[in-house]
Protein backbone atom coordinates (compact mmCIF):
# COMPACT_ATOMS: atom_id res chain seq x y z
CA UNK A 1 0.00 0.00 0.00
CA UNK A 2 3.17 2.36 1.38
CA UNK A 3 4.54 1.79 -2.15
CA UNK A 4 1.66 2.30 -4.17
CA UNK A 5 0.52 5.70 -2.31
CA UNK A 6 4.34 7.25 -2.98
CA UNK A 7 4.12 6.36 -6.82
CA UNK A 8 0.77 8.05 -7.00
CA UNK A 9 1.96 10.86 -4.87
CA UNK A 10 4.88 11.08 -7.28
CA UNK A 11 3.21 11.40 -10.26
CA UNK A 12 0.22 13.80 -9.37
CA UNK A 13 2.32 15.66 -6.80
CA UNK A 14 4.59 16.51 -9.62
CA UNK A 15 1.58 17.88 -11.87
CA UNK A 16 0.37 19.69 -8.86
CA UNK A 17 3.45 21.07 -8.13
CA UNK A 18 4.24 22.34 -11.82
CA UNK A 19 1.04 23.61 -12.14
CA UNK A 20 0.04 25.21 -9.33
CA UNK A 21 2.79 27.83 -9.10
CA UNK A 22 1.46 29.76 -11.99
CA UNK A 23 -1.59 32.62 -12.46
CA UNK A 24 -3.26 31.09 -14.90
CA UNK A 25 -6.45 29.88 -13.80
CA UNK A 26 -6.64 26.99 -15.86
CA UNK A 27 -3.58 25.61 -15.16
CA UNK A 28 -4.45 26.08 -11.21
CA UNK A 29 -7.46 24.37 -12.05
CA UNK A 30 -6.21 21.41 -13.77
CA UNK A 31 -4.01 21.56 -9.92
CA UNK A 32 -6.88 21.52 -7.91
CA UNK A 33 -8.87 18.94 -9.93
CA UNK A 34 -5.45 16.61 -10.06
CA UNK A 35 -5.06 16.77 -5.94
CA UNK A 36 -9.00 15.72 -6.30
CA UNK A 37 -8.22 13.36 -8.35
CA UNK A 38 -5.33 11.94 -6.43
CA UNK A 39 -7.69 11.79 -2.82
CA UNK A 40 -10.40 9.97 -4.95
CA UNK A 41 -7.82 7.47 -6.37
CA UNK A 42 -6.33 6.64 -3.02
CA UNK A 43 -9.52 6.30 -1.08
CA UNK A 44 -10.96 3.98 -4.10
CA UNK A 45 -7.88 2.25 -4.20
CA UNK A 46 -7.66 1.57 -0.03
CA UNK A 47 -11.76 0.83 -0.41
CA UNK A 48 -11.50 -2.04 -3.22
CA UNK A 49 -8.09 -3.19 -1.16
CA UNK A 50 -9.01 -3.97 2.16
CA UNK A 51 -12.74 -4.52 1.49
CA UNK A 52 -11.93 -7.67 -0.97
CA UNK A 53 -8.66 -8.90 1.44
CA UNK A 54 -10.84 -8.54 4.44
CA UNK A 55 -13.80 -9.73 3.89
CA UNK A 56 -12.36 -12.82 2.07
CA UNK A 57 -10.35 -13.82 5.08
CA UNK A 58 -9.53 -11.41 7.42
CA UNK A 59 -6.06 -11.07 6.41
CA UNK A 60 -4.41 -8.46 4.34
CA UNK A 61 -0.71 -9.89 2.55
CA UNK A 62 1.27 -7.85 5.66
CA UNK A 63 -1.44 -9.30 7.96
CA UNK A 64 -0.94 -13.08 6.92
CA UNK A 65 3.17 -12.23 6.98
CA UNK A 66 2.00 -11.42 11.01
CA UNK A 67 -0.30 -13.98 11.40
CA UNK A 68 -3.10 -11.40 12.17
CA UNK A 69 -6.73 -11.30 11.19
CA UNK A 70 -9.27 -8.86 11.44
CA UNK A 71 -12.83 -9.78 12.54
CA UNK A 72 -16.38 -8.47 13.71
CA UNK A 73 -17.04 -8.65 17.68
CA UNK A 74 -19.07 -11.50 17.31
CA UNK A 75 -15.62 -13.23 15.95
CA UNK A 76 -16.82 -13.62 12.43
CA UNK A 77 -15.79 -12.34 8.79
CA UNK A 78 -16.74 -8.85 7.82
CA UNK A 79 -18.14 -7.46 5.20
CA UNK A 80 -16.66 -6.49 2.08
CA UNK A 81 -18.63 -2.48 2.73
CA UNK A 82 -17.59 -3.10 6.38
CA UNK A 83 -13.66 -3.86 5.62
CA UNK A 84 -13.64 -1.63 2.79
CA UNK A 85 -14.57 1.44 5.18
CA UNK A 86 -12.67 0.28 8.06
CA UNK A 87 -9.45 0.49 6.03
CA UNK A 88 -9.87 3.47 4.33
CA UNK A 89 -12.43 6.06 6.46
CA UNK A 90 -11.20 4.45 9.31
CA UNK A 91 -7.54 4.57 8.32
CA UNK A 92 -7.49 7.80 7.51
CA UNK A 93 -9.89 8.87 10.99
CA UNK A 94 -7.14 7.13 12.72
CA UNK A 95 -4.31 9.09 11.04
CA UNK A 96 -5.56 12.70 10.75
CA UNK A 97 -4.29 13.57 14.20
CA UNK A 98 -0.71 12.75 13.50
CA UNK A 99 -1.80 9.28 13.81
CA UNK A 100 -3.08 9.60 17.39
CA UNK A 101 -5.95 7.42 16.98
CA UNK A 102 -3.45 4.38 15.61
CA UNK A 103 -1.39 5.32 18.80
CA UNK A 104 -4.46 5.48 21.16
CA UNK A 105 -4.17 1.20 20.94
CA UNK A 106 -1.09 1.13 22.83
CA UNK A 107 -3.01 2.62 25.77
CA UNK A 108 -6.47 1.44 25.37
CA UNK A 109 -7.19 -1.23 27.73
CA UNK A 110 -8.76 -3.34 24.89
CA UNK A 111 -5.94 -2.80 22.88
CA UNK A 112 -8.18 -1.12 20.02
CA UNK A 113 -7.73 1.59 17.69
CA UNK A 114 -9.77 4.15 16.60
CA UNK A 115 -10.73 2.55 13.64
CA UNK A 116 -11.21 -0.65 15.39
CA UNK A 117 -14.22 0.91 18.05
CA UNK A 118 -16.14 2.61 14.85
CA UNK A 119 -16.22 -0.17 13.10
CA UNK A 120 -16.89 -2.74 15.92
CA UNK A 121 -13.44 -4.83 14.75
CA UNK A 122 -10.79 -6.81 16.61
CA UNK A 123 -7.33 -7.79 15.66
CA UNK A 124 -6.63 -11.08 16.74
CA UNK A 125 -3.21 -13.44 16.01
CA UNK A 126 -4.11 -16.79 14.19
Amino acid sequence: MGILAWIVILVFGGIIGATSGTDSGFLSFIAGTMALLMIVVMFLFQFLYFGYFWSKNGQSIGMKLLNMKVVGRDGGPLSFVRAGLRGSVGYWISSIIFGLGFIWAAFDSEKEAWHDKIFDTWVVTT
